[in-house]
């Protein structure tokens, strides 16, 4: 019986030992399979024996569950008998057989991601948070791009563009000061939050219960002051009082946790029903973030695996690893190419194409912009295609692409991209970069 689907999943082989089976080892594998789990006994091991050992035989019946991606985190699994540690730890014969457990202890040991640096990491969190401005693309007001002032930086943009003798470092100062003019447009008139990044005095924290509310806080926080109140009381007479005080206001609070939770599912029901008739993608958008597939999303573990077999977590090892694997993924070796019938090529120089050939107009660049999808992640330049939906900025794209075109040179920025990875499967080492699919985010 197998605890993965064959073919899709991609699992280390495990030794089995214990060939028996019945219906509740199948209903156990089949759950397994669907809830994207497996069995470590007989895989990353040292010893594979039998969990339970008696007068009337062995068998294999305690097992170590784990979920796919974190098997490889597990090493060095063994069972071990408890016959065998007695005559470890005491003299051989001391203990009548009797005593001894029928059942083996399981042993492991388990990798984590957490640096050994961890406590003088901690102690300069402080100085290692970071602050990420998130700007609210969704409420673009009318006079964005519109007064004199941004009118007049884009006219000069503009100005220096048509001048632009196709110098790399004069197209890479353009763009550059296009990017300020927007960036600058941004913090004027955009709404925006500041989020503070790996702090440990950011006491607002996101909650994972859906179907909080604020009454639910106002109703804890009288719970705990009620609970607080009754512990440190010392008198006799008013320690009754204090009590049912606290029974009531817990039960109130038990009462509007219960009536919050039907509310906000009976809402998920409501809001699906919906969807499913108006807007199908969204549904199944929905559909994917319920249930523990979404819970058990992991984060990418900060270290690699070194050519040798060996792990590491130093910073510059990991994204040292991470630039090799990306860059020789795709660029492939001019002294292995295969030449054949290249120098038999007959190239026409004379070939005519007018579409090819003429400027980039302004209707082109005007369909591109407003067909770009909103809500996407923005480039290097941290500028959104919602931003770019406009007549000022269009116009100026335009000219700036047309020098491109003109001289056969873009700005050193295009160059770049945001490679945000994607796992392609929950089997694979996520310790390996080419687990990942590499989405690229670009201007």
């Amino acid at each position: 019986m197998e605890d993965y689907i064959p073919g899709v999943d991609n699992l280390p082989e495990r030794e089995v030992i214990d060939f028996k089976a019945n219906s509740y080892g199948e209903i156990f594998c089949e759950f397994l399979s669907n809830v994207n789990c497996c069995v470590l006994n007989g895989r990353n091991h040292l010893n594979n024996d039998y969990t339970y050992v008696s007068t009337r035989g062995s068998s294999v019946v305690d097992f170590c569950i784990t979920p796919f991606e974190n098997i490889n985190s597990f090493k060095k699994f063994e069972v071990i008998r408890a016959s065998d540690l007695a005559n470890k730890s005491l003299t051989t014969g001391s203990i009548e057989p009797k005593y001894i457990p029928d059942h083996s202890v399981l042993c492991w040991e388990f990798e984590s991601a957490v640096c050994e640096n961890t406590n003088k990491q901690s102690l300069n969190s402080h100085d290692n948070r970071s602050n990420h401005i998130v700007y609210n693309v969704k409420n673009i007001p009318d006079t964005w791009m519109n007064d004199e002032n941004s009118i007049n930086l884009i006219n000069s943009c503009i100005a220096n563009i048509e001048s632009c003798n196709g110098i790399q470092v004069e197209l890479d100062n353009i763009y550059n000061e296009f990017i300020n003019v927007i960036h600058n447009e941004m913090n004027d008139k955009l709404d925006k939050k500041i989020k503070i990044m790996n702090s440990v005095n950011n006491k607002k924290r996101r909650f994972k219960k859906r179907w909080w509310t604020d009454e639910l806080t106002v109703k804890w926080n009288q719970v705990c002051l009620a609970e607080k109140q009754y512990l440190h009381c010392t008198k006799v007479n008013s320690n009754t009082h204090l009590r049912q005080m606290y029974v009531n206001k817990r039960k109130e609070f038990d009462k509007l946790v219960q009536q919050s939770k039907r509310q906000y599912w009976h809402s998920c029901q409501e809001e699906l029903v919906n969807l499913n008739k108006s807007d199908p993608r969204q549904f199944w958008r929905k559909i994917g973030n319920i249930g523990i597939g979404n819970d058990r999303q992991s984060k990418i573990p900060n270290e690699v695996l070194r050519s040798d077999g060996s792990v590491t977590n130093n910073i510059d090892d990991v994204l040292q690893k991470w630039k090799d694997s990306f860059h020789s993924l795709l660029n492939s070796d001019p002294d292995n190419n295969n030449n054949f019938g290249v120098e038999n090529l007959i190239v026409k120089n004379d070939i005519v194409c007018n579409d090819l050939d003429d400027y980039i107009s302004f209707d082109e660049v005007y369909k591109v912009a407003m067909a770009a999808k909103n809500g996407k992640s923005p480039g290097v330049d941290c500028i959104q295609a919602e931003l770019c939906k406009n007549y000022a900025v269009i116009f100026t794209l335009t000219k700036l692409f047309n020098i491109c075109f003109k001289f056969g040179k873009v700005p050193n920025m295009w160059n770049k991209g945001i490679i945000t990875p994607i796992p392609k499967c929950s089997t694979t080492d996520p310790r390996d970069p080419l687990s990942y699919r590499g989405c690229l985010q670009k201007f």
